[in-house]
């Protein structure tokens, strides 16, 4: 149950029919793992705070992956996993439910765009659409893999489901 100043402080959430009071509940009592210390890794941080979620490495209800250089995970392990790099002009996350594995990598790379203020404005956009990826695992709101990019130069974005192994 929500006391008061959380339905207060949460309201533009709750509204939302894909969060709603017992939403709010669930992003209260979740932890975020997120690892990275780049600007990237404070910004996701810092916007699942502000949903409400406790970011903590004990016993997380979801992992946030944004390290530079590490290598593509197996399988997401115990708790969902959200695994974003940056890339020459773009951005890319790939969410994994609990236990599922991609079949093929889906967001190897890293490296600096040649364009400062387009760096700086994909390193916000990473952020930014990992904490969007984690909220919508600790939601329980989709099951499957997927990968999804955003280009700056291009102006656009593409959402594409992955397949899988259990």
């Amino acid at each position: 149950m929500l006391s008061d100043a959380q339905v207060e402080r949460y309201a533009r959430q709750i509204v939302l029919p894909e969060v709603g009071g017992r939403g709010q509940a669930r992003l209260l009592a979740s932890r975020a793992h997120v690892l990275g210390d780049g600007p990237a890794s404070r910004h996701a941080a810092d916007l699942l705070r502000r949903a409400g979620v406790q970011v903590s490495s004990a016993a997380p209800s979801v992992v946030v992956d944004l390290r530079v250089d590490a290598p593509f995970p197996a399988t997401a392990g115990a708790a969902p996993l959200v695994l974003g790099r940056l890339h020459e002009t773009y951005a890319t996350v790939v969410s994994l439910p609990a236990g599922v594995a991609p079949q093929r990598d889906g967001a190897a790379g890293g490296g600096e765009a040649s364009d400062p203020s387009l760096h700086a404005c994909a390193v916000r956009a990473l952020g930014a659409l990992a904490a969007s990826e984690a909220l919508v695992l600790l939601l329980e709101a989709r099951r499957g893999a997927r990968r999804t990019t955003i280009d700056l130069a291009s102006g656009r974005a593409t959402c594409t489901a992955l397949e899988t192994v259990a």
